[in-house]
């Protein structure tokens, strides 16, 4: 007799890391133009958020020779088959201020510049974000690898 094995993350309260991997960080493009379409649809970088609700981002210096620039999110929805900014998180406005009819902040995130490697930097260091992301098909991260890490996670509740 088959056992059943789920495929996809189903309703999940605690985060569920995107790359698959406990503790793995994400990819980062270069540039938007690795988003861009073709004839055929637009590409299907980045990574699913399997229809989950918040999106958790966690953002450091690679290193203590890095000067992070910021870290900017985009979605990608099946339905438009198109990538577009994530508006600001809920955590930089309020609530109603960010559910306003008005087109938000680019979402962008820039960690700390210091001088000590990843397992060196105290939490004080790290910057961390929470976005809605009810709808969006797939998360991208474009930034420059080298200078940051970039931890995400997708969760339910």
């Amino acid at each position: 007799m088959a056992t059943h094995t789920y495929s996809s993350w189903g309703r999940t309260r605690g985060p569920k890391n995107i790359t698959g991997t406990i503790g793995g960080a994400v990819t980062l493009e270069a540039n938007t133009n690795n988003m861009l379409g073709s004839a055929s649809g637009y590409k299907l970088v980045g990574y699913a958020s399997e229809n989950q609700r918040w999106l958790h981002v966690l953002v450091n210096a690679a290193d203590d020779n890095s000067t992070p620039a910021a870290i900017t999110v985009f979605g990608y929805c099946h339905a438009f088959e198109r990538w577009f900014e994530i508006g600001a998180s809920t955590m930089d406005y309020p609530i109603t201020a960010a559910s306003a009819n008005t087109a938000p902040t680019a979402a962008s995130i820039q960690a700390a510049d210091v001088d000590e490697n990843e397992e060196d930097q105290v939490p004080s260091n790290k910057e961390y974000r929470r976005y809605d992301i009810l709808g969006i098909d797939r998360i991208a991260f474009v930034g420059d690898d080298a200078e940051s890490n970039v931890y995400a996670a997708c969760s339910t509740f």
